[in-house]
């Protein structure tokens, strides 16, 4: 272990990449939901949401772990207040996850052809954006390591700015579906077209949370 590490001893990163994995559990769920949601499999939507409110439970059981851990350190590489932040907005990704399958259960969501396109590049690039961060994350206790500088923080920053550039593309494509879906306003009823609204707002956190996850990041790196 290097001397930072003997003087700290073991990163809280540790714990705070097993939260992130538990995170990327409920992604993938979510993943899986809207898939059901594309073609009308509501039963497995409703199944999925449950699985999804399960893994995003234990993600909170993990989080509590880890601030009772971080109460009982004396030293540590960064200040606590700095990882809580961390760990919040990293909580949070797993809280949308489970939000948009719930929103997904409220009632069937129909998919026009035209839409698939633009909805798909819009799921992909918001989940993107959290993959980026769930690397941040794991290399995180190498940062550490490194006594946040060198090769390890520079990666850092690229990682964030491609997390910067996932949210901008996704805003762009949201833009492109939002007025494909009021160009259906009339095919759609109220509900199904607010609904729509719902599932694309709330879908759009991912992004925009994994880009302030990363900015923390990096506000933590330029304290350094």
């Amino acid at each position: 272990m290097s001397t930072i590490g003997k003087l700290f001893g073991r990163s809280p990163f540790s714990q705070i990449q097993l939260h992130m994995e538990q995170v990327n559990k409920c992604i993938a769920k979510m993943s899986e939901a809207l898939e059901a949601a594309k073609v009308g499999n509501i039963e497995r939507v409703d199944q999925l949401s449950n699985e999804v409110s399960e893994l995003e439970h234990q993600a909170d059981q993990i989080k509590s772990d880890i601030r009772e851990r971080l109460l009982k350190r004396f030293f540590m590489p960064i200040d606590r207040s700095e990882v809580l932040e961390i760990l919040s907005l990293q909580d949070g990704l797993a809280d949308t996850a489970e939000d948009v399958c719930k929103v997904l259960t409220l009632r069937p969501l129909p998919f026009p052809a035209d839409l698939v396109e633009d909805f798909d590049e819009f799921v992909n690039l918001n989940i993107k954006a959290c993959e980026i961060c769930a690397s941040i994350i794991n290399q995180m206790d190498e940062l550490i390591e490194s006594g946040f500088g060198g090769t390890e923080a520079e990666r850092i920053r690229g990682l964030a700015r491609e997390a910067a550039l996932a949210e901008h593309e996704a805003d762009v494509v949201q833009l492109k579906l939002l007025k494909k879906i009021y160009a259906h306003d009339v095919d759609f009823s109220i509900g199904e077209f607010h609904l729509w609204m719902r599932v694309t707002r709330v879908l759009s956190r991912l992004s925009n949370d994994s880009e302030n996850l990363a900015n923390r990041i990096l506000k933590t790196l330029s304290l350094k």
